[in-house]
């Protein structure tokens, strides 16, 4: 009763005045709008939650267990020169724990090693 009518125009589009264009097209636009607002809540914020929840549950088992044993694979080793930074041998997100240096090992190994 807004006086919109929402039916396919009678007149093609090129014929209908500039007012009666945009009062057509306000409702297209309203079902395009709360069809985003509810795939937005009720579809991306529930996967977003869920993808972030599974995440966290494989990160956690992932480091439930230790680093693999290192074994010194000289195709992994393989450096043109040394990095610009620290011994030259460790990464700049080097983590003392998951990764080893190269030719040397995990640098926890060698320290518990050390106290025995």
């Amino acid at each position: 009763s807004s006086g919109i009518n929402a039916e396919w125009p009678l007149r093609p589009g090129s014929e209908m005045n500039v007012i009666e264009i945009v009062e057509y097209n306000k409702i297209p636009s309203m079902i395009s709008y709360d069809r985003w607002w509810l795939f937005t809540w009720f579809v991306m914020v529930p996967v977003t939650i869920a993808s972030g929840i599974n995440a966290w549950i494989v990160e956690n088992e992932h480091l439930s267990h230790g680093p693999p044993p290192y074994i010194p694979y000289d195709h992994l080793e393989q450096r043109a020169k040394d990095y610009p930074w620290r011994d030259g041998k460790r990464s700049l997100f080097h983590h003392e724990y998951y990764n080893p240096v190269p030719g040397q090992g995990y640098s926890w190994q060698k320290k518990e090693d050390d106290d025995e």
